[in-house]
């Protein structure tokens, strides 16, 4: 109570024209580490729009931080397609947790994914089988409309707005097959991230961006000749865990490069270096 007691305070002076005032708002607004969104709740406040703006990007500071602070990368058990599942879901938390407003109520990306696997495990008993609920059904589809938005990599976002980019359905695949102890590797194909999971007819890809459509990889490469070799040598072997991370961080600079948020652009460089470390 204390806690949301000193935000409602806090709150009455956001939009002082008071320069030194606005730097102690700032300041003050750190301690929540860029979310207030059970405080909001707690005091039944209703913002304007232009209202949310303004809340959302100075508690956008102590998101960054909070980020920042918390990326411990584990290198050794990301290093493997079968790493530590549990680390990697902790990071891919970090990294939605950041890209939210910080002032609208959500579950955490674990609990939406508890939620989608408990709902999917009466019906799913295979890896393509998962892949049809998901992706073939429209539970889940591609986000063509604003690829580079980055909350295509907010997998919280993805979950409740029930799309994204191809490394976000992607990521909900995997990680929702794991629940149901199915096996869902990722690929890191150039230019489009696909699934990989075994099939009766053999290794199998799985598009998730395009309805989880199934491609044979055999019946891929005796086709396709053309492709390029580092094509050919990702579909045929699944990619770690650092290299879909690492992938998700290259999309995120991408986008805020794009959108002009270069601070942001500039972390997730810095958090792309922790892999090399």
């Amino acid at each position: 109570m204390e806690r949301t007691a000193r935000f409602g305070s806090l709150l009455k002076l956001l939009d002082d024209k008071n320069k030194d005032v606005q730097k102690g708002v700032q300041r003050a607004l750190l301690e929540f580490e860029g979310d207030a969104s059970h405080d909001l709740a707690a005091l039944g406040i209703n913002l304007k729009s232009d209202e949310s703006k303004i809340l959302s990007e100075s508690l956008h500071a102590g998101r960054q931080r909070l980020l920042e602070e918390q990326w411990i990368v584990p290198a050794s058990i990301l290093s493997y397609p079968d790493g530590d599942y549990e680390s990697f879901e902790a990071l891919l938390r970090l990294i939605s947790d950041f890209l939210h407003d910080g002032i609208t109520l959500r579950p955490s990306l674990s609990d939406e994914l508890d939620i989608i696997a408990q709902e999917a495990h009466p019906e799913v008993g295979t890896a393509r089988e998962l892949a049809d609920w998901l992706f073939k059904s429209g539970r889940f589809t591609g986000n063509h409309s604003v690829p580079f938005d980055p909350r295509n990599s907010d997998l919280t976002w993805s979950l409740d707005e029930g799309q994204s980019n191809p490394l976000g359905l992607s990521l909900i695949y995997i990680l929702v097959a794991q629940r149901l102890s199915l096996t869902v590797y990722g690929v890191n194909y150039p230019g489009h991230f696909l699934c990989l999971i075994d099939s009766q007819d053999g290794p199998t890809l799985i598009d998730a961006f395009h309805k989880g459509r199934p491609i044979i990889v055999k019946q891929l490469l005796n086709e396709h000749p053309e492709l390029s070799t580092e094509a050919k040598k990702a579909v045929q072997q699944p990619c770690s865990l650092a290299a879909m991370l690492l992938r998700i961080l290259a999309n995120m600079n991408l986008a805020f490069n794009k959108a002009g948020r270069f601070d942001d652009a500039t972390l997730v460089q810095n958090l792309m270096k922790t892999f090399r470390a």
